[in-house]
């Protein structure tokens, strides 16, 4: 199919603003040149029953393009064909930096989630430009969190609570965990947690929100904007300028002291900061936003108190352990997910189709729950959220330049892409961001430090690798054999460090007492580790693990000091070493966004 991008289809370009797959805003949106109708009727052969559901959608049907758009770029990703630096990142002399036609002090690439970061520095008086594709602040869909997470918003002096709970789209009682157990001699070992992903959050008002309050206190919001290149100065005082075309093709070149990217983990600029540095692992998803499955508490029923954070049905199928989750929102509509873990390569990634997982989607959805006779899907969900996690890799910021979100390719066992993720670390990227805005501290050695990485999730890859079937065809049950008898430890731990690790707060001691836990109920875990990881992934491991003690080491030498003496410790760093004060403070506010520490 020959695509060519048109940027004046702004209207295209709004049908699709009404999906938010997790790396939507990563890919630049290319047009065919034949009607979606016809597409439909090429594609329908083979996927019938994802053209069929996407027919009966507004709009539906754009979303093939959409879709093909998206799978041919990570596909490529995965094969090695990386942009060249040059296309989309210049370093250059002062002397040679192109004219800006505005100055700010941040320009954030990407304008989703990276506008709450952006108001929040806003509102505290800094110049910032926000632009996106879309328009600025688009999403029209649900996403989870708890209400601790959300208290965040609050902290950072972005949203009071009343304003939160205007955005809040439904409540839950608990959320299941829960994987197949049929034909294996592991008993199933459901758990229902409290606090995890139980707040559904309409992310459009809150967006909305954002918006409102960001210009209000003087961001300047640029709608319909392709990102094009950034060029930033290699010496001297750092200044970057990003250049941007609107929707009529017009270039506008943006200053800024700092440039924020927040366009996801596939966009050029973010595979060019990364280096060049393969994916380790990826999660293909797909879903839809419903209405009319059967409501009620029997099994595949839907339950509005009840929202499913990991489910799985059935044990392998396509080589592949797929996993439902789904969370009823307003209006009696409910969004369901169909994902897997994978590894990512050249063998892998022909067989990472979307369309391919739509069909399989659709196939087996009343596997999961019941369609009642008025089932009608509105609108898809799709993406690609890849991740590096146990290789040292290039850093995700450069001088000028810091990677925010997804951007920084961050793996969570859970929270694979991440609005809690974001909102948990809103105040630390705010506090971070702004200390090195007012000290000059914008080398690439200082914005490494600024971000949502976690030690405790530098450990969390191996969970995702166990979720993937090592053996498909002769040993299809290994997955959910495994997730249960690790559910039954997290069971046997308690709530409090099971709520934790699902929350991506866990510390080095739950961590050893889960680990030590689940090997003393199930020592097979030992060889069958060593089987899926091999001598290298188990090297990483240790890696990782020394790497979390000793950050772990440092946060309990710092905790035993007096808060007064750690303030004036603090304050006196910032004047004399700045640099030394903001290592400091990177340390001390990821401890607080694991749940450590107060600030």
């Amino acid at each position: 199919m020959s695509v060519t991008p048109e940027n004046s289809k702004i209207e295209q370009n709004r049908k699709i603003d009404n999906c938010a797959p997790c790396a939507a805003q990563a890919v630049p949106i290319m047009f065919s040149k034949i009607s979606p109708e016809e597409l439909a009727r090429q594609l329908e052969p083979r996927y019938p029953l994802t053209v069929a559901a996407l027919r009966e959608m507004e709009g539906g049907l754009h979303h093939l393009e959409y879709i093909l758009n998206l799978q041919e770029r990570w596909q490529k990703i995965a094969r090695g064909e990386n942009p060249l630096e040059s296309e989309v990142l210049l370093y250059v002399d002062p002397s040679r930096m192109p004219p800006a036609d505005a100055e700010y002090d941040l320009v954030y690439c990407g304008g989703v989630l990276g506008l709450f970061s952006a108001a929040v520095l806003a509102r505290r008086g800094y110049r910032v430009a926000v632009f996106d594709q879309r328009r600025v602040g688009t999403s029209h869909r649900e996403w989870n969190i708890s209400d601790d997470e959300l208290e965040k918003f609050v902290e950072a002096g972005l949203f009071s609570r009343e304003e939160i709970e205007q955005a809040v789209a439904g409540r839950y009682r608990s959320g299941l965990i829960s994987f197949y157990a049929g034909n294996i001699p592991e008993p199933p070992a459901e758990l229902n947690l409290g606090g995890v992903l139980d707040v559904a959050i309409d992310l459009a008002k809150l967006l909305e929100l954002a918006r409102r309050k960001f210009e209000e206190a003087g961001g300047v919001c640029l709608d319909y904007r392709a990102f094009e290149r950034v060029t930033i100065t290699r010496t001297g005082p750092v200044r970057g300028v990003v250049e941007v075309k609107d929707k009529d093709g017009r270039t506008e070149r943006l200053g800024a002291r700092l440039v924020v990217n927040a366009l996801g983990a596939i966009s050029p600029l973010s595979l060019v900061i990364q280096g060049g540095q393969p994916f380790d692992g990826v999660c293909p998803t797909v879903g839809t936003t419903a209405t009319g499955f059967e409501v009620g508490e029997r099994p595949r029923q839907v339950n509005p108190a009840l929202g499913d954070i990991l489910v799985s049905v059935a044990h392998a199928q396509e080589g592949r352990q797929y996993i439902w989750e789904g969370f009823p929102g307003h209006a009696g509509e409910m969004t369901v997910y169909l994902f897997y873990y994978d590894l990512v390569g050249k063998d892998f990634a022909a067989k990472q189709s979307l369309l391919d997982l739509f069909e399989e989607y659709f196939r087996l959805l009343p596997t999961y729950k019941t369609p009642g006779p008025a089932l009608r899907h509105l609108k898809p969900v799709y993406g690609y959220i890849p991740a590096r996690h146990h290789r040292a890799v290039a850093s995700a910021s450069r001088r000028g330049l810091v990677s925010v979100g997804d951007a920084t390719s961050p793996q969570s066992a859970l929270t694979f892409c991440g609005f809690g993720s974001q909102v948990r670390n809103l105040p630390r990227l705010a506090n971070l961001l702004s200390f090195s805005l007012d000290h000059a501290l914008l080398e690439e050695k200082h914005l490494r430090a600024v971000g949502a990485h976690q030690h405790n999730l530098s450990l969390a890859w191996i969970f995702s690798r166990f979720m993937s079937p090592y053996d498909a065809v002769k040993r299809p049950d290994d997955v959910n054999r495994m997730l249960n008898v690790f559910c039954a430890a997290l069971d046997r731990t308690g709530p409090g460090l099971t709520r934790r690790f699902f929350q991506d707060r866990f510390g080095w001691l739950d961590y050893n007492r889960l680990v030590l836990t689940t090997a003393w109920r199930a020592p097979r875990v030992f060889p069958f580790s060593y089987e899926v990881l091999g001598p290298a992934g188990i090297k990483n491991w240790i890696s990782d693990y020394l790497r979390f003690s000793a950050d772990a080491l440092l946060r309990t030498l710092y905790s035993k000091l007096p808060p007064t003496w750690t303030a004036r410790l603090e304050k006196r760093l910032s004047r004399l070493a700045p640099a030394l004060a903001f290592k400091l403070a990177a340390h001390r506010e990821e401890w607080a966004a694991s749940g450590f520490f107060k600030r």
